[in-house]
């Protein structure tokens, strides 16, 4: 017979389950990447949140997220909500939570180790945090209910409109491609600097298993033109957060050796031709992209 999910699993399931990165609404349980972006996503202001998304796509740099979590001063206020002071204790803050539609399970984003990137049952979760002075997010729904735990206070984040459009990144240099006439990618850059010896000893052997990497576990697009012309250029969806790290790592290697690179964002990319899990091609609109930095 089957094995059926008892109801703490069963609701972390239901929770866990949603649409990432996947065309044609194919569900994908990831539960870090998804909580942490779409955090980020909801509730930080906007022009701190490009900052956050590179610091946590690299897991080096994960603390310097983290470690302000106990006075972090970067979530929009428009989505905090107060909670009354006769009710900042454990058993009040989870049924403020449920109202809310809370499930029993959350996920841990904290400057605690031992909790951070934890999934937790709410009541649990809130005992380890409620009064330790540790910053702490607990993300209930993804991008739509989280409480928060700093040194000096507590709130909950709630979120009912969509959130923002989906946004993807490039990195290129200044370069142009000869078929797309737009300024070449980093992939480019980097198999002409290892063909043309630009790039040698143990950078060349680093930047050949990053390449390698990308070649396991990123598709080769299969279409790059609605036509003969190969115009399509590739973008990366913001929540492929290890190949984004991955990317940084060919940047500094390139950049030490005199190949400078600059990161490009937008959410108009063009014509869609190929679209998978963590990537897209796009042609350009009539006009060109509008590259947003």
């Amino acid at each position: 017979m089957p094995r059926l999910l008892g109801p703490d699993r069963l609701d972390l399931f239901r929770s866990g389950l949603s649409l990432i990165c996947r065309p044609f609404g194919v569900l994908r349980y990831t539960p870090p990447v998804h909580n942490e972006q779409s955090l980020i996503a909801a509730f930080v202001k906007r022009s701190k949140r490009d900052r956050y998304r590179e610091i946590l796509s690299n897991p080096r740099l994960r603390h310097k997220f983290t470690n302000q979590l106990a006075h972090f001063a970067d979530f929009d206020p428009k989505f905090r909500l107060s909670i009354p002071s006769n009710k900042l204790f454990v058993d009040n803050i989870a049924q403020e939570l449920q109202k809310r539609h809370c499930p029993r399970i959350v996920f841990a984003i904290s400057e605690d180790p031992t909790l951070d990137q934890k999934e937790l049952p709410l009541v649990e979760a809130l005992k380890q945090i409620v009064g330790r002075g540790m910053g702490t997010v607990l993300s209930c729904i993804p991008g739509r209910l989280a409480f928060v735990e700093t040194e000096d206070e507590r709130f909950i984040l709630e979120r009912h409109d969509p959130l923002e459009k989906r946004e993807f990144v490039r990195f290129v240099i200044g370069r142009k491609d000869e078929d797309s006439q737009v300024e070449q990618g980093v992939f480019q850059a980097a198999a002409q600097a290892l063909e043309w010896q630009s790039i040698t000893g143990s950078d060349a052997d680093e930047l050949n298993e990053l390449r390698a990497w990308f070649s396991k576990n990123l598709e080769r697009p299969t279409s790059f033109g609605r036509d003969k012309l190969r115009l399509g250029i590739c973008w990366f969806k913001t929540c492929s957060t290890e190949h984004i790290s991955r990317i940084w790592e060919m940047v500094n290697i390139l950049e030490r050796n005199g190949i400078y690179v600059k990161k490009i964002r937008t959410d108009r990319p063009g014509y869609v031709i190929y679209e998978d899990e963590w990537q897209l091609v796009a042609e350009p609109f009539r006009k060109g992209t509008m590259p947003r930095r």
